[in-house]
């Protein structure tokens, strides 16, 4: 490919949203495009090479465990996710449209529906068992907040696999199959991917696995204990307790003066001269089910919604609202730990380190709070679970060592499905005695565009990308230097012989730029090695590694062969 042919050029500078890395170095270096609206980005020439490269790695690694490769359509009908529930209560909700017959569809985030509707339609026996099929397709997220440029999206390409079993051993049998060829993936693709457990958010399943790239532009959080290795993301992470005074004897409770303008933790503590720890914190939520649930946590630590909400057994919380408040008859910083009639009160663990708190119920009008109140004694809850987020420094439940918080980029995901969705379809085969049984499922899912980004973000320096060679958009960026005949005479010639040993090179034939405009845009598109063609070369070639510094004056055989070709 000559530069001068290519259809999208480098540019001096980034766009202004643009603030990570990678986002920054692929729109500059002409990979990518957001001209449409924000989450929706169109993938130029360079760019889509990378993808094609990407996809190449996946789709070697599908095949290798049996996946069948097929295409699905991308325009759902209402009515089959009306069999899952999910039409409703799908988040982040769906992306829906009406025909001009009236008739309701969705553009597809997942394909679980789809997927079992033609499993409950081809696989009727155990001899059709297991089975595996795989796509590489666009899908659709609503998408409140899209940033990050590739990292969170409205559009996106993903590679999506799912796998039919006759029962929960064939399917944990696969499902590390399709563990180790993930590692594979991420391995062939330069990066060092950590699985750690995970929610399983809208997509449902037992059990599930979230691979992720521990990076300083991620969005995501994971919960990491050096000692014994335990890793999960925020909506999975456990942790300890840590007690604060639960062998204290209880002490009589009493109402105490507290000022109407106080109505944080933060402010409760500093007048009680208390740590936050002895506050207690009531926060009311509303389910997707239509219930009310108020939750009492101790005052240093948050709730965790997505926990919350897989603890209810629901699809999402989310806060009360001034509205929700108002019809229990409360308001914001007075909900108290009982006699709210039409709510369902809920208590994480750590309800059980202290005795003794401050708070529970806070009379506005009285500005009165309660001192000394106590689970069991005082107030009950309807369940005592963990709802709490994890933190920076928690104590790790497994081995009692400490927890870091790392930011991480999400690779890919793997579930264990279950009969979730082929008990709500009707997915069944016939056994060896004839007996009909549901089909037991798995997905699992990559976004090449996230981990296009992501691989940016690994390989990187000040002056641009440097892109590993699996994934590189070219082999080889040769730049002719000097505008003479004679320099541009052999520089074509180079490109030529380059070309026709099967050599996947750039050629930047541009005779109206400077030498340093050439070398800076080298640097910024990343291909694994440079070649230089110019007066001072001669007759040979200069031969430079982007990841390194060092030069050398190679002869075009020499050179040809250390790029695995033969002459």
């Amino acid at each position: 490919m000559r530069y001068s042919q290519l259809f999208a050029k480098t540019l001096r500078r980034p766009p202004r949203e643009a603030k990570i890395a990678s986002h920054q170095l692929l729109i500059k270096g002409g990979l990518i495009d957001r001209a449409l609206s924000s989450g929706i980005y169109s993938f130029l020439p360079l760019g889509w090479r990378v993808m094609k490269k990407i996809e190449k790695v996946i789709r070697e690694e599908m095949n290798a465990i049996g996946g069948q490769e097929l295409f699905l359509p991308s325009l759902h009908p209402r009515e089959l996710w009306e069999e899952t529930g999910r039409w409703q209560n799908y988040v982040p909700p769906l992306l829906k449209l009406k025909d001009q017959h009236g008739h309701g569809f969705c553009l597809a985030p997942t394909h679980e529906e789809v997927i079992a509707d033609l499993c409950r339609r081809f696989v009727h026996s155990y001899r059709d068992l297991p089975s595996a099929v795989y796509q590489i397709q666009n899908k659709f997220r609503n998408e409140t907040r899209a940033t990050g440029g590739l990292l969170r999206v409205r559009e996106f390409i993903m590679k999506d696999l799912y796998s039919f079993h006759q029962d929960e051993k064939d399917l944990d049998k696969y499902y590390q199959k399709v563990y180790q060829a993930y590692e594979k993936i991420f391995e062939r693709c330069g990066l060092k991917a950590e699985a750690v457990e995970a929610f399983s958010g809208s997509i449902g399943g037992s059990f599930n696995h979230e691979f992720m790239l521990f990076s300083s532009s991620g969005e995501d959080k994971v919960a990491v204990c050096d000692k014994c290795d335990y890793k999960a993301n925020l909506e999975k992470g456990e942790f300890a307790r840590r007690d604060i005074n639960s062998k204290d004897k209880l002490l009589p409770l009493k109402d105490v003066y507290q000022p109407k303008e106080i109505d944080t933790i933060e402010q409760m503590a500093k007048f009680f001269k208390l740590p936050k720890e002895r506050m207690l914190k009531d926060v009311l939520y509303k389910g997707s089910d239509g219930r009310y649930h108020v939750v009492i946590i101790r005052g240093d630590l948050a709730v965790n919604e997505t926990k919350l909400a897989a603890a209810l057994g629901i699809d999402s919380v989310s806060s009360g609202t001034e509205v929700d408040l108002k019809k229990l008859g409360t308001e914001r910083g007075s909900v108290p730990v009982k006699g709210l009639k039409g709510a369902h009160f809920i208590g994480d663990l750590s309800l059980k380190t202290v005795k003794n708190f401050v708070g529970g119920y806070k009379r506005a009008s009285k500005e009165l709070e309660w001192e000394n109140t106590n689970l069991n004694r005082d107030f009950k809850v309807g369940k005592l679970i963990d709802v709490a987020e994890v933190y920076d420094g928690a104590v790790c439940a497994r081995c009692g060592a400490k927890l870091k918080l790392k930011s991480a980029i999400e690779l890919g995901h793997v579930f264990k499905l279950g009969t979730k969705y082929s008990k709500q379809m009707g997915a069944k085969y016939l056994d060896k005695k004839g007996k009909k049984q549901l089909v037991w499922m798995g997905c699992y899912g990559i976004g090449l565009g996230r981990l296009m980004a992501a691989i940016v973000e690994a390989y990187h320096d000040k002056k641009g990308i440097v892109w590993p060679e699996s994934v590189a958009p070219f082999q080889a960026h040769l730049l002719a230097i000097g505008k003479t005949k004679k320099t541009a005479s052999q520089a074509d010639d180079v490109y030529q012989k380059l070309k026709d040993v099967g050599v996947d090179v750039l050629y930047d034939d541009r005779q109206d730029v400077s030498a340093g405009v050439k070398f800076a845009d080298a640097d910024l598109l990343g291909v694994p090695i440079r070649l230089v063609v110019s007066e001072k070369t001669g007759k040979k070639v200069e031969w430079k590694k982007r990841d390194n510094q060092k030069t050398e004056f190679l002869n075009l055989q020499e050179a040809i062969r250390r790029l695995g070709k033969n002459l």
